[in-house]
């Protein structure tokens, strides 16, 4: 059942699924997950088998989204594992594919920036540029920007010490089995107070963005 608050809608009416955004107040609809009614079906053995990837997941970027998703979870009374997948829910097929470049590990106001180049080289060494500019909205000088790698082939992802925003660019030694053509890289900006950005993916030449866990 749904409840009016002010012009915008909470709860469920029919197969619809009313929210407010806690930060742009805006009415938020999604269409509620169909009952399933067989519990041996193909339908449900689907169904399970993608919950089962997704908690798999999140728990492979626990550190990552601990941090950029704390805020978040804590506005919508949720752990930030329960926020992670209520909100990648539909990066995930029953056929066992993850839609990797849209995965959340952070959300929040803060500015984000752009990378402008990533590439790795011969020795495994990744190197990232940015541009730090401030001119937009919510940025600090004293912002800092998290990187977090997740390699498939390893089930393993890896949450490197925050840069400034001011710095413009860094490297980092990636562990040398991960291979340089299947590694999804993921940032987010955090201000002085643990506000977080939304998440920004960062594409490799060459990278594979569509793999099984």
């Amino acid at each position: 059942m749904a409840i009016v608050e002010g012009n915008l809608l909470r709860g469920r009416l029919g197969d619809k699924i009313y929210s407010i955004d806690p930060i742009t107040k805006k009415q938020k609809v999604r269409t509620a997950p169909k009952k399933i009614r067989n519990p041996k079906s193909d339908a449900q053995l689907k169904h399970r088998n993608s919950f089962v990837d997704i908690v798999r997941l999140s728990s492979y970027m626990t550190d990552a989204h601990s941090i950029g998703l704390h805020h978040h979870a804590k506005r919508e009374h949720l752990r930030t594992y329960a926020d992670f997948r209520r909100l990648n829910k539909d990066c995930f097929t029953a056929e066992g594919f993850i839609d990797y470049p849209n995965i959340t590990l952070s959300y929040g106001t803060v500015a984000r920036v752009t990378f402008t180049s990533a590439r790795i080289d011969d020795a495994h060494i990744l190197h990232l540029t940015y541009d730090p500019s401030l001119s937009l909205g919510n940025a600090q000088p004293d912002d800092s920007l998290f990187l977090f790698v997740f390699c498939p082939a390893y089930s393993k992802g890896q949450l490197f010490d925050p840069v400034p925003r001011l710095q413009g660019s860094f490297s980092v030694e990636l562990p040398a089995e991960w291979p340089a053509d299947n590694l999804h890289l993921y940032a987010f900006l955090s201000n002085s107070k643990g506000y977080c950005s939304k998440t920004v993916y960062i594409q490799l030449p060459g990278g594979v963005y569509l793999k099984t866990i």
